[in-house]
């Protein structure tokens, strides 16, 4: 299956928010907080991605099959570069209505928490989401995006971090991740990693 990568244009960002909702359609967490089919959610991603993707602290991927006609998207990554300042977490009356604001503030802060007590202030990129439609989870796209942060980290002789749940800690671990943390939600049946990967010097 021929699969390219390509950095991400802002006219992806309609295909962004479909493949988001595609590929975390049976996640819990996601969906409390940005419900899957709600106005609210779909309101608040396309604002969110349209904003972060003409950052240039943010390396923007998407992933083709270029074996369909037209070609297919398949999934997109979000890689922040070292040394960016943490994007503020936005108040609860700014997450999708139709979720649970007070948690998402509570989830997403924990999440920061995370970070910051796994990295401090060293350098390092950071992969803050990856999605991939789930036809084609397993083959294939998920690493081309990993791929390139791992590169950019070693040329830059730097860590990376990212978050992932357990499911997804295998494909990470290929490339190097190692879990440093982890904490529970959802009254103990969703469990959240920090994965580091350290610098090759």
């Amino acid at each position: 299956m021929p699969l390219r990568l390509a950095l991400s244009k802002p006219e992806d960002v309609p295909l962004m928010v479909e493949t988001y909702f595609e590929a975390f359609s049976q996640d819990a967490i996601h969906q409390r907080f940005a419900p899957r089919g709600t106005q609210s959610a779909h309101d608040f991603w396309t604002a969110s991605l349209s904003a972060e993707i003409r950052d240039g602290h943010n390396h923007f991927l998407s992933v083709w099959d270029d074996s369909s006609s037209p070609e297919t998207f398949v999934g997109f990554a979000k890689w922040i570069v070292p040394g960016a300042s943490p994007e503020p977490l936005p108040p609860a009356d700014q997450w999708p209505s139709e979720g649970d604001q007070e948690f998402s503030v509570f989830f997403f802060g924990r999440l920061g928490e995370m970070h910051h007590e796994a990295m401090g202030e060293r350098p390092h990129w950071y992969l803050e989401l990856l999605a991939v439609k789930p036809q084609y989870q397993g083959k294939g796209a998920a690493s081309l995006m990993l791929r390139y942060g791992v590169n950019k980290a070693d040329e830059d002789k730097v860590e990376c971090f990212l978050d992932a749940s357990p499911a997804g800690q295998p494909i990470y671990e290929r490339y190097g991740f190692r879990v440093v943390q982890r904490d529970t939600f959802l009254e103990g049946t969703y469990v959240q990693c920090a994965m580091v990967r350290d610098a090759r010097v």
